[in-house]
């Protein structure tokens, strides 16, 4: 469920993908690559890695129904014993401003969502 097979170029080797959903239920499947953003906030997602996380979740956080300058992030730690998630979410708060940078599958361009726009992404190892 966390990662896909898919076939390179060649058609001889498959890696795994990522798969970022966005609002309205739309997917994109390839590979995270990174955060973009304010010192402050990278730090702070500093964690979250191919490597060390396999789901996160982006929750609005708005005061008073106003326009959402936070987001909540929570993920979930990578679980190598059971081959999936550890059953522990974690939390990070970071700006609506922030972006995730994503390359998609059988595309040479990097394409750049807003966090805001996310609602989960998971992660290949």
């Amino acid at each position: 469920m966390f990662g896909l097979l898919s076939f390179n170029k060649e058609g001889n080797k498959f890696f795994t993908m990522c798969r970022l959903e966005v609002k309205g239920n739309k997917y994109v499947l390839g590979e995270f690559l990174e955060f973009k953003g304010k010192q402050e906030d990278i730090q702070a997602l500093r964690y979250i890695k191919r490597s060390k996380v396999s789901r996160l979740v982006v929750q609005k956080t708005s005061m008073f129904g106003l326009a959402p300058s936070r987001l909540q992030v929570l993920y979930s730690s990578r679980d190598y014993r059971s081959e999936g998630a550890a059953s522990e979410w974690n939390e990070v708060t970071v700006r609506s401003s922030t972006e995730v940078l994503f390359q998609p599958a059988n595309s040479t361009k990097v394409r750049k969502f807003k966090l805001s726009s996310v609602t989960s992404m998971s992660l290949s190892a």
